[in-house]
């Protein structure tokens, strides 16, 4: 079996990341150190891997996306994203694999996923996992993490600007004359700074016109909880100064308010107007009531990531960057 780098790392008693560090000539590393990585290096004969896409080092990317029930809906808004970066990606000479992962999955079921797919770079959609993402990293294996917030400090990313969406999205609002707007979300999994970013957004714009955001207001609920959604939407149109628009942190979350509203007799948009960030629902299709929404281009963010990725494969840059498309 050939030597791998995390063999060299153990033999030289040093992390992965040091090995790799060595290898690559980049880091502050001690003269001592270094040596002694070298020299396992040639004691286990080990060969470092020719990641330039030019060489031919790497064949295989994959792409992680969830499928679990609560992603369901997301399938539309991804697509374009997928089918650019496969098509990027083939003009270069590398196979995409497709990941299906699950919240349950352990770190080490995903890297056997990983590995039996025979891939050397991987892209995460939504997917947030910073001990697996470290483990990739240090064995070689370049990550990039599309449209999740979270790891902007220490991965390379690809993101929405979610706080600015969030915020033009409720001066919309404000901007047609509504006073009262109400905000409602739900927790999306492995997500929590789409929830912090588009909320702070929503608030800035109401901040700056001097609005009024009562607790009645702001509506958060569990996305298995249709019950406690209807009551809160209820409880806050049941008064003389209801709000007469809604922004919603998704679209999907954002139909389910529209039906509801329906079934309490308010009409859309007659009598409230609702606005959306991520035009994740297919409003071609019939049965999908026609909601405001705000559009992230997600083929244009396809060409980023893949722009990134060679980068990363061809150059292996020392800095961590992260670009932010605006919705």
């Amino acid at each position: 079996m050939k030597p791998k780098l995390k063999d060299v790392a153990e033999a030289a008693d040093v992390s992965l990341t040091t090995a790799s560090l060595v290898l690559s000539g980049k880091g502050r590393i001690s003269p001592e150190v270094r040596q002694n990585v070298l020299k396992a290096v040639d004691e286990l004969g080990y060969v470092r891997k020719n990641r330039s896409i030019d060489a031919g080092g790497t064949k295989n990317l994959g792409i992680l996306h969830s499928i679990d029930y609560e992603w369901g809906f997301i399938w539309v808004f991804i697509r374009p994203l997928i089918e650019e970066i496969e098509k990027s990606m083939r003009a270069l000479g590398i196979n995409t694999v497709l990941l299906p992962i699950k919240k349950a999955d352990t770190k080490q079921e995903i890297i056997e996923k990983i590995q039996k797919a025979d891939v050397q770079a991987v892209v995460s959609i939504h997917y947030g996992n910073a001990d697996l993402f470290t483990t990739l990293e240090e064995s070689e294996i370049p990550v990039v993490i599309v449209m999740n917030g979270n790891f902007q400090d220490t991965f390379y990313s690809v993101c929405v600007d979610d706080y600015q969406g969030a915020y033009e999205g409720t001066l919309h609002l404000i901007k047609l004359g509504h006073r009262n707007i109400a905000y409602v979300e739900a927790e999306r999994p492995d997500l929590p700074m789409l929830l912090n970013d588009r909320f702070i957004g929503y608030r800035k714009a109401m901040e700056e016109y001097g609005l009024s955001m009562p607790d009645e207001s702001i509506i958060r609920f569990e996305l298995s909880d249709k019950e406690e959604l209807t009551r809160k939407i209820a409880g806050a149109f049941d008064k003389p100064d209801r709000p007469t628009a809604i922004f919603c942190l998704d679209d999907e979350i954002a139909l389910r308010v529209y039906f509801i509203l329906e079934e309490l007799g308010f009409t859309i948009p007659q009598d409230v107007s609702l606005i959306a960030p991520g035009d994740v629902l297919d409003y071609e299709q019939h049965y999908y009531p026609q909601i405001t929404t705000m559009k992230i281009n997600t083929t244009y963010k396809g060409e980023i990531v893949t722009l990134m990725m060679q980068n990363r494969i061809n150059h292996n840059p020392e800095d961590i960057h992260v670009l932010k498309v605006k919705q």
